[in-house]
């Protein structure tokens, strides 16, 4: 479930500072004098609202932007938090009803909010990915996720909070910009896979404005009771596995949201030593120190994790399996973070709610499963604007 396959070139010391001196603490019954920006000084609060919207230079072939949002704080339905994301327009005039839109959710990059993707920056491989879309004539809009990018608690995993900032960032892009049309392709890998299908569950009661196509989810986690065991209890528990750091990181998270937690009796002594690294580092930078510290799951869990730990496989629970629309699930054969086993059991609970869902299985690893999956996506997309509905793969073996 870590994701490493976006290496973001960081942007400069002062960029940096200036975004975040912009960041607002979370917001619980009024909008805040010190947002900058009057759009949002005079309005009701709500979920959903835009804050700010700030020009991002960038070498794209679209209009970027930095978006500042209001989203529902997981934790308590009567609260709001802000949250942050990257927005991309084509250039050019916009298409009858306005640019279709691809809702962006990223992978598991870190909680420090220094790791949200609109604070490091547009590298390299998140370009190339992102021209492939814009050429297929989608805006772009990417949450960060709460806690990222903007202050407050990181949720890692958590499938409503997920959901719900990345269908608050569409009706806040929208709000802005009056060129991005309602029809919403949702899409995301492994973390953001969770999120995508959560959204998608979510959105006729959450966002009912929002016209959902469908999803594509590549290497989509499933934390089921099965999947659980299997992070507590590996095959090999004496040999290091992503496990490791996935669950260093869940359990610093489940920390941050709720600092009463007791998460000494969750890990031995040589684990908590790496739990603070697991909230300030990034992903692409913490996996290497917990492998390279020796750790294994037999040498980095107490017995009373599983009960430890529990709240946060309970948020990871999606809210809902029978999704109105299309489903496209993408896994890679060679996926040592989420099994290709999990990711079946996830297609075929789908299924059984309802769900039509296309499912495909590539010979790749669990970040190269963005890549091979490029072509067929596009065409999954293509067919969902077209009004074409995908063939379902619901009736035959997975």
């Amino acid at each position: 479930m870590p994701y490493r396959s976006f290496r973001h070139k960081p942007l400069t010391a002062l960029t940096s500072l200036v975004m975040l001196l912009t960041a607002g603490a979370a917001l619980s019954g009024c909008a805040s004098d010190d947002d900058g920006d009057n759009w949002s000084v005079s309005a009701p609060v709500s979920a959903g609202q835009a804050i700010r919207l700030d020009s991002v230079p960038s070498h794209e072939p679209a209009s970027v932007y930095r978006l500042t949002y209001r989203s529902t704080d997981a934790r308590d339905p009567h609260q709001l938090v802000r949250v942050s994301a990257q927005v991309l327009v084509p250039r050019g005039p916009a298409p009858a009803g306005g640019w279709p839109v691809l809702a962006w959710a990223h992978g598991e990059s870190g909680l420090h909010l220094t790791c949200a993707p609109s604070v490091m920056g547009i590298g390299t491989v998140q370009a190339r990915f992102y021209d492939g879309w814009l050429r297929q004539g989608f805006a772009i809009v990417a949450t960060d996720y709460p806690g990222m990018g903007e202050p407050g608690a990181p949720l890692l995993l958590n499938a409503r909070s997920e959901g719900m900032s990345v269908l608050d960032s569409v009706r806040a892009a929208r709000e802005r910009l009056p060129d991005l049309s309602d029809n919403v392709v949702l899409n995301g890998h492994a973390q953001g896979g969770q999120a995508a299908l959560a959204a998608a569950a979510m959105a006729s009661t959450y966002a009912p404005h929002l016209h959902i196509l469908g999803t594509i989810a590549a290497a989509p986690p499933y934390l089921d009771e099965q999947a659980a065991q299997e992070l507590l209890h590996p095959a090999n528990p004496h040999s290091f596995s992503p496990a490791v750091p996935e669950l260093l990181t869940l359990g610093q998270s489940l920390v941050e949201a709720d600092p009463s937690t007791d998460i000494n009796e969750a890990f031995t002594p040589r684990g908590q030593r790496l739990l603070h690294d697991a909230g300030s580092m990034c992903a692409s930078d913490f996996f290497p120190i917990a492998k390279r510290s020796g750790l294994t799951p037999a040498t980095l869990l107490e017995p009373e994790a599983g009960r430890v730990l529990a709240p946060a496989f309970d948020w990871a629970k999606y809210p809902g399996f029978s999704l109105p629309s299309p489903v496209l699930i993408e896994s890679g054969a060679q996926d040592l973070h989420t099994s290709t086993s999990q990711q079946k059991r996830l297609v075929a609970r789908l299924c059984a709610a309802g769900t039509p869902v296309t499912h495909r299985i590539h010979d790749a690893s669990h970040n190269g499963t963005l890549a091979a999956m490029v072509t067929e996506a596009h065409s999954f997309a293509g067919q969902l604007l077209a009004g074409t509905k995908p063939r379902s793969d619901c009736n035959s073996a997975n």
